[in-house]
């Protein structure tokens, strides 16, 4: 197994803290350390999603680990990224499954792949994880094949475990994967309507589970209605009081439908498109109603969107890319401002490989190291990152620097 030095905090004295002299320090950025969330798992390392990620990003010190839940064709709740399991599974080389592949359209984007609600939890379990990037991440790939897929069932089971052994609590931070294509537009292979609720489904597990502790878990969605609903009706009724994240995806219209959707909240952007009532749906007449088709996530960094966020979120997780003024680590104001809302910001993913790190000029970029302790200096609440070892040995390299 390839494991970068981080796996063991280095001595501090080992290490060097890069002044960024352009980066305004917040007054209260030491106050708190931010939180480390292990994206996907330790998933610059293992493949994604599996238990062993999980696993070793809890041995490396994550606070929190982070799930993205699916259903499958029997209603379970299973860890991928997408319900596309063409490219984080072996299941396009496996004979017993060549006709379950299909197209459909995720979100309005069509995809032709093995999607996850087309194999029953028992067909799941013959599959195994794959590495998704393997020219990118050959220390992932080197254990493809190897790991099962895994349930929130067993994540939790995995977390519980972990805290009796170590005595160390970590928290689940659990995104549900296109709430609406599941409940409203998605069909089987077979053609059925799917209509699950998997927010409503995900608390009601939960709550089984005996996983409910607000300072163990967050759920986070790219969409609103479901948040809306969870903070409204399904966590009430189940007597839950979890904080929601409220997802925030490119904000400079650059994904836009019908060529894709990552500039919308795609439930808001299916409900304009059926001419739906947005005040009745959001229970909203004020903001969501009044604003253009489609709505794209930059409406909400505005007052009035952030205002309206704060009405159910306990934070917001936007897009790193979205975050920073151009070429330079300094973070435009909707952060701050959404901290003053009493918002915390939890942006994602950080990567140490080279093609994902920050311009610095046109030629030359910021490195993963000097970026993180850049958010910390501004006073960041958290961040997700695919190698949680690395964040760890930044964050206490920055609170050294917070002793007098």
């Amino acid at each position: 197994m390839l494991i970068k030095k981080g796996f063991s905090l280095l001595p501090l004295s080992l290490l060097s803290v890069t002044i960024l002299s352009d980066v305004a320090i917040a007054a209260d950025a030491c106050v708190t350390a931010p939180l480390v969330i292990a994206h996907r798992g330790a998933s610059g390392h293992l493949p994604e999603h599996t238990l062993e990620a999980y696993q070793l990003a809890m041995r490396m010190g994550a606070d929190f680990i982070e799930p993205d839940l699916v259903p499958t064709k029997d209603g379970q709740l299973i860890s991928r990224h997408e319900n596309d399991l063409t490219h984080t599974t072996n299941v396009a080389v496996l004979p017993q499954f060549a006709d379950r592949k299909t197209t459909k359209r995720i979100d309005g984007i069509p995809i032709t792949g093995w999607f996850s609600e087309d194999f029953t939890l028992a067909e799941i379990k013959q599959l195994k994880a794959r590495e998704p990037l393997p020219a990118l991440r050959p220390q992932g790939a080197d254990h493809n094949d190897q790991y099962s897929i895994a349930t929130l069932s067993e994540i939790v089971s995995l977390v519980k475990q972990f805290e009796a052994d170590t005595g160390r609590k970590v928290g689940l931070y659990i995104e549900t994967k296109h709430p609406t294509y599941f409940r409203y537009e998605g069909k089987t292979a077979a053609g059925k309507p799917i209509a699950l609720d998997i927010s409503k489904m995900l608390v009601q597990q939960l709550k089984q589970l005996r996983f409910t502790d607000p300072g163990r878990v967050f759920i986070q969605s790219f969409e609103l209605q479901n948040l809306l609903e969870l903070k409204t009706q399904w966590m009430p009724d189940l007597k839950l009081q979890l904080p929601l994240i409220q997802l925030i995806g490119d904000t400079d219209k650059a994904y836009l439908p019908p060529k894709d959707s990552f500039s919308v909240p795609y439930d808001v952007f299916y409900h304009q498109q059926q001419n739906a009532d947005l005040a009745a749906i959001y229970k909203d007449s004020s903001f969501l109603a009044a604003l253009p088709k489609p709505l794209d996530y930059s409406a909400l960094l505005k007052d009035k969107g952030l205002n309206f966020m704060h009405s159910y979120a306990a934070g917001i997780g936007p897009w790193r890319s979205s975050m920073y003024q151009k070429h330079s680590l300094n973070l435009k104001p909707f952060v701050k401002a959404a901290q003053q809302q009493g918002l915390k910001v939890h942006p994602y993913t950080f990567r140490a490989e080279a093609n994902y790190l920050m311009p610095k000029d046109d030629k030359t970029t910021f490195s993963y190291n000097e970026e993180l302790q850049a958010l910390f200096k501004q006073g960041i609440d958290g961040l997700f990152t695919d190698y949680p070892d690395l964040a760890l040995e930044q964050r206490a390299l920055f609170r050294q620097s917070c002793k007098p």
